[in-house]
């Protein structure tokens, strides 16, 4: 029996049709994806931009014990302690440090606390 020429024909119109209407179909699901990508990582980057400028306008953060400070120290000597902590503070904030109260604080990562001249000064200096 001879092949049936236009069945074959007709198969292989719809294969090419078929063929014809895929690949742009995968083109275009393609081509959003990418583009939902580029937009979303643009997206990201420009917020986080504002995140850093925003960071970068505000001072970083001290907290400084001065009742700590001053704390077991004799009281003919208090005077000189609290001056001495003092200039601490002060080049602190000429640092471009926000010096604020540890005692004041109700949580706070440790990093952010710092030692006070007095207390370097019993142990024996900043630590290693």
């Amino acid at each position: 029996m001879a092949p049936d020429t236009d069945t074959s024909a007709t198969s292989a119109r719809t294969a090419g049709r078929l063929a014809g209407v895929t690949l742009p179909v995968w083109a275009a699901i393609g081509l959003v994806l990418a583009t939902a990508v580029v937009s979303g990582y643009l997206g990201a980057r420009w917020a986080a931009e504002d995140l850093r400028t925003e960071l970068a306008l505000r001072p970083p953060v001290i907290l400084f014990d001065m009742a700590g400070a001053v704390r077991g120290v004799a009281p003919n000597q208090l005077d000189t302690v609290i001056a001495r902590e003092k200039k601490q503070i002060a080049r602190l904030a000429e640092g471009g440090f926000l010096v604020l109260d540890a005692q004041a604080v109700i949580a706070a990562p440790p990093d952010l606390f710092i030692h006070s001249a007095s207390i370097l000064d019993d142990i024996g200096g900043p630590p290693r």
